[in-house]
């Protein structure tokens, strides 16, 4: 019998970045929820969703992946791009 060693380690590393820069205020702005399926997530980004409609004036939308186990889907990648914001949540 032959021993095989996997290697777990990343093939690449990621790239680093820094985040995007915090907004001077939320008043008023496009916030994009994107829920990525999974149970629970909505009810959390839901719960958010009101908060910074009533607390800030923002316009809030739900979008939901097709698939909590893939990457977001490229159409929905480049409609988050009209959104001064977007919020991720997981749920389980």
């Amino acid at each position: 019998m032959q021993t095989i060693l996997i290697d777990p380690t990343a093939e690449d590393a990621a790239q680093v970045f820094a985040g995007a820069e915090r907004l001077p205020t939320l008043q008023g702005k496009r916030i994009a929820l994107l829920d990525n399926i999974k149970h629970n997530a909505e009810y959390l980004l839901t719960e958010v969703g009101d908060r910074l409609r009533s607390e800030w004036g923002c316009d809030v939308d739900l979008i939901k992946k097709k698939t909590y186990t893939k990457f977001c889907e490229p159409h929905i990648l480049k409609s988050l791009e009209s959104y001064d914001a977007v919020i991720t949540a997981i749920g389980d």
